[in-house]
């Protein structure tokens, strides 16, 4: 069995999704949360700090800019217009190619990615993504969801645990299995390391360094 997966941010998009689709919410829901920008900069620099994980900061962003509580239906249109938007104008020409070789092949297409579910799931089902794997939230019985994480965030260890965890819930197993891993981000190298091939998109210096290294392959998605 053939299995892509791939990272979403700057991997498949240009650029990140989160603070985009925060704004993007924002702006349509309660654009006086927009005044609050210079908070959120500020707490994305507490992070570059290292004084708080992504977790904490990720809640603190929604909650800033939509709410501890967030309606299903409001969500949902908003993220569908998000996704129109993204997928007409945001992609990365090289991984639309890529994801169609993939696709041609036969190989089961799966996103994996620290973005949250409420808003990732749509874009890997608008790109035709077999599966997503992604940060989920809390959620009411009503729909309502809440602006705290469920478990951890989908990131660096944590993410190759969710693959790994799907692949067991999916009945695969990994012998049976020949994986490719995309990823823009050595914070990745677990799920790299765990591919049969792992691939460095569009890498850093120090990405790509790490890339040697490790042979993985690396490709340049900003052109198809």
């Amino acid at each position: 069995m053939n299995i892509a997966i791939y990272d979403l941010d700057k991997t498949i998009t240009r650029r990140p999704t989160f603070t985009h689709f925060l704004l993007f919410y924002a702006r349509r829901s309660a654009p006086m949360r927009l005044a609050l920008l210079p908070v959120w900069i500020a707490a994305m620099l507490g992070y570059k700090l290292r004084l708080y994980g992504r977790k904490p900061l990720k809640q603190f962003g929604i909650a800033m800019f939509i709410g501890r509580q967030i309606g299903p239906d409001s969500l949902s249109n908003i993220v569908a217009n998000f996704t129109e938007q993204l997928v007409r104008e945001g992609l990365q020409p090289g991984a639309v190619a890529r994801i169609d070789a993939d696709r041609a092949r036969g190989a089961l297409l799966v996103m994996a990615t620290a973005a949250p579910y409420f808003y990732a799931g749509d874009i890997g089902a608008k790109i035709g993504f077999d599966a997503v794997i992604a940060t989920r939230h809390i959620s009411h019985e009503d729909g309502q969801l809440m602006h705290r994480i469920d478990g951890e965030n989908c990131y660096a260890e944590e993410k190759l645990r969710r693959v790994q965890e799907w692949l067991s819930q999916q009945g695969i197993n990994r012998k049976d299995a020949h994986i490719r891993f995309y990823s823009d981000d050595l914070s990745d190298r677990f799920t790299l390391n765990f591919a049969d091939e792992g691939y460095a998109v569009n890498p850093s210096k120090h990405f790509m360094k790490a890339a040697a290294e490790a042979n993985w392959g690396i490709l340049d998605f900003r052109s198809a």
